[in-house]
């Protein structure tokens, strides 16, 4: 429905769900058992505990090994049986009404001051060459080329914020030299940056060293090496720059599990690998979210034309495609 008005409604309520899934599905008959998060029959394909509700980003997520992932919309309609504009109706009755916005400053700064932010810092920042804090970085992970992609800049002295918890605002405690990463949305345009604080030629040694600069990324992606036919994926900048040196492909850093399934991909593109990381030490995000992708793509195949896609998982669980070209890089060294 391309609708302005509805469109802005549904991301309004989808807003104000956020986090509160649990409680809104309860509410709306979606039974106890359902939101336990224990492997179940799927509500909306059956088998018999192929399915788990997880929230696991705060927007009624679950997982189903046989029709893929979804939200909270999607689940309270298939155990429900509600359309999707009722669903919305009843989940907006639960959240209330959109408040009048309030007329105070806010605390958080608009889309167009972060814009400004970002761009100010990209300006600021330097191509990546030999010798510098991002070379030494990335040599130090075996990572190292002759010439950087022009995505990846060097910030000499980047500012740390961390939140106090007292006021809730942020307050600069350090500068790094950071890697900077720009993240281009499907139009080609700069929509943030991704940041990576260093120090000594490591990733320094604070509580949240990489940090994409504002929220809201939605399939845009880190383009590193751009394609023609062939692309590959890959979750992290470190992680697809391996990938490239293994393999000499053009990739794509999608940042997060959760937004590999939302990644916008040219149609032009007829062979895709995404590279996953192997988080069966944990929640298998990694697995869940590249297959889900894959899904994606081959249901795409009427408006893009046939597709090659693979989905390729290192074999230790906790493992990723960096961790697997750093092993090889380091015993061909032992051996040479």
């Amino acid at each position: 429905m391309n609708n302005p008005e509805y469109e802005a409604r549904i991301e309004d309520v989808k807003r104000r769900a956020h986090g509160r899934w649990t409680e809104i599905l309860g509410c709306l008959g979606v039974g106890e058992q359902i939101l336990k998060k224990r492997n179940l029959p799927c509500p909306l394909c059956g088998g018999t505990d192929r399915f788990q509700y997880t929230d696991k980003f705060g927007e009624g997520n679950y997982h189903c090994r046989a029709c893929g992932a979804g939200g909270g919309f999607k689940l309270l309609q298939a155990v429900t049986g509600l359309d999707f504009n009722t669903a919305l109706k009843e989940v907006e009755r639960v959240v209330g009404a959109s408040p009048p916005a309030p007329h105070v400053a806010s605390t958080e700064p608009s889309a167009e001051r972060m814009k400004a932010l970002a761009k100010r810092l990209w300006e600021e920042a330097k191509p990546v060459t030999p010798g510098d804090e991002v070379d030494r970085y990335l040599s130090g992970r075996r990572l190292a080329l002759a010439h950087y992609p022009k995505v990846l800049r060097l910030h000499p002295a980047l500012g740390y914020y961390e939140k106090d918890p007292t006021s809730g605002k942020s307050r600069k405690v350090a500068e790094y030299a950071a890697m900077l990463a720009c993240i281009q949305g499907a139009d080609g345009h700069a929509v943030t940056l991704h940041r990576t604080y260093l120090k000594d030629g490591r990733k320094a040694n604070v509580s949240d060293a990489k940090k994409v600069l504002s929220s809201g990324i939605n399939g845009a992606s880190v383009r590193l090496f751009e394609p023609e036919h062939e692309l590959a994926i890959a979750e992290g900048i470190e992680t697809a720059m391996a990938v490239h040196l293994a393999t000499g492909k053009p990739v794509w850093a999608g940042l997060n599990a959760g937004n590999l399934e939302k990644l916008w991909l040219p149609d032009s593109v007829q062979s895709i690998c995404i590279y996953a990381d192997n988080d069966a030490h944990a929640d298998f995000d990694g697995q869940v979210f590249a297959f889900a992708l894959a899904r994606r793509l081959k249901k795409q195949e009427r408006q893009s034309g046939p597709r090659q896609v693979r989905v390729l998982l290192p074999k230790t669980p906790g493992s990723d495609w960096a961790d697997v070209w750093l092993a090889k890089a380091e015993h061909t060294t032992q051996t040479a």
